[in-house]
């Protein structure tokens, strides 16, 4: 007899069967194909024009960028929003690491910077204490002392002013090249500069979020934050020498600062370096498993956005912790609908339990805080696409590919902006300047930059 879904009454069969028809046609191949048209020349671009000039300053000399999140592991879903004429328009947000590899920390009391953690912060938050006298004068405009007469003599690194500088320089930047100047809005959002580029003719529009970030070693973390190595082990989908790799890696924070916490002086530890590794690892082992997280990244997209407490990296802990889980060898096409059920029973069961772990700190609760109202309405909305995944999970194909139809399909000889195939079809005038840009070429035309101040 064949498996039911007791809560839908579907049989595993027609569920995997629909999921299946959903993803025929090729599932989310045309967004692959833009995104790997778009991102890779955008990332090159960016660092093509600010390497260069920002390293010039002296501040600024060891600055890297490091391109993380979604897009960087190719499981993006972009957001899809109907302008003032009803047609969509694509939204991409790429998320870029601007890490100032000279600032060392540490944690022992003769390290330049030390990663301390306060007694009022949140869990995952940390200040940095700049502890050696040539940092204090080197990092001076980037650092706040406490306005307490007992704690004169302390220096703490503020990542509010380190995002103001980083967007002064790079207005800065911009202001000799008219090409970015005109394709680009910046805008100071911490802890990131936000740079927008809107491509009018497909109706996308790509955020590039330049994330002030600081690099560090994961043996510097405080006794009381246990390696997510420690705590889960050698996960199934990593071989030895990947496993032997990931542990080589950094950790990051971030200039964000928690709820109720202090902008001015606290950095959120970051994993996304590691995440990426992760999930590049995941898609080489069992790409049908991250197409079941990127559905599952559609049903909160279409489902679940309202209240605005839900986000995809609530999700993606989820999917680590059931990669963990289960055995590489459960991921398969006959397994699919059973594997999203058993996401969204997941999903479920944190939101009842108002409780959400980080796979990296499992006693950290991300939906800690948040109101009980919003949690179960929620809650609610989740029930509903329980009771008929069919009808709310796989319609949503059809929305899917009407969007990027109006938004994308219309206009395909402009697709070779970003190509770098053969043959590709000539750019129109107004944007043959950023075509050279975006494709690498061209650059010795750009102005050279004076050092900035």
């Amino acid at each position: 007899m064949a498996a039911v879904d007791h809560l839908s009454g579907h049989s595993i069969i027609s569920l995997n069967e629909a999921l299946q028809n959903h993803l025929d046609g090729g599932g989310f191949q045309v967004m692959d194909d833009l995104s790997n048209q778009i991102f890779p020349s955008v990332f090159s671009a960016l660092k093509n024009c600010l390497y260069k000039p920002l390293r010039k300053h002296p501040l600024y000399r060891e600055v890297e960028f490091i391109w993380t999140g979604s897009t960087a592991e190719g499981v993006n879903i972009p957001n899809f929003e109907r302008g003032g004429d009803g047609k969509p328009h694509l939204e991409f947000e790429m998320d870029i690491l601007c890490v100032f590899r000279d600032i060392k920390i540490g944690r022992s009391a003769d390290s330049p910077a030390i990663l301390m953690k306060q007694e009022d912060t949140s869990q995952g938050y940390f200040v940095v204490f700049l502890n050696d006298q040539e940092y204090r004068k080197r990092w001076a405009q980037f650092s706040i002392a406490p306005s307490d007469p007992k704690r004169k003599g302390e220096m703490y690194l503020n990542p509010l002013l380190i995002v103001e500088d980083l967007y002064k320089q790079i207005e800065h930047i911009f202001g000799q090249i008219p090409l970015l100047r005109e394709r680009f809005q910046l805008e100071f959002n911490p802890p990131a500069v936000t740079l927008t580029m809107s491509l009018d003719f497909q109706k996308i529009t790509i955020n590039c979020d330049m994330v002030v970030a600081l690099e560090l070693p994961s043996v510097c973390l405080p006794k009381e934050y246990p390696s997510w190595i420690k705590v889960h082990g050698q996960p199934s989908w990593l071989s030895d020498e990947s496993f032997g790799k990931v542990q080589q890696e950094h950790l990051h924070l971030v200039g964000k600062c928690s709820p109720k916490g202090q902008p001015k002086v606290e950095w959120r530890l970051s994993f996304s370096v590691i995440e990426l590794f992760l999930m590049q690892e995941i898609a080489l082992q069992c790409p049908t498993a991250i197409t079941c997280y990127r559905v599952l990244k559609q049903v909160r997209f279409w489902h679940l956005k309202c209240p605005d407490i839900l986000h995809s990296y609530h999700l993606k802990m989820l999917f680590y912790q059931a990669c963990h889980r289960s055995p590489l060898t459960s991921w398969t096409d006959d397994n699919f609908a059973a594997n999203l059920l058993g996401l969204l029973d997941d999903l479920f069961h944190c939101l009842a339990t108002q409780s959400l772990p980080s796979y990296f700190i499992p006693g950290c609760n991300l939906i800690k805080g948040v109101h009980s109202d919003f949690l179960l309405t929620l809650l609610q909305k989740l029930s509903q696409v329980r009771k008929d995944p069919i009808k709310n999970i796989t319609n949503l194909k059809d929305k899917l590919l009407s969007s990027i139809e109006h938004g994308v399909q219309r206009h395909p000889p402009q697709e070779s902006l970003f190509c770098s195939g053969t043959a590709p079809a000539p750019p129109t005038p107004s944007l043959n300047g950023l075509f050279l840009l975006f494709s690498g070429r061209g650059m010795e035309r750009l102005p050279e930059q004076n050092n900035l101040s």
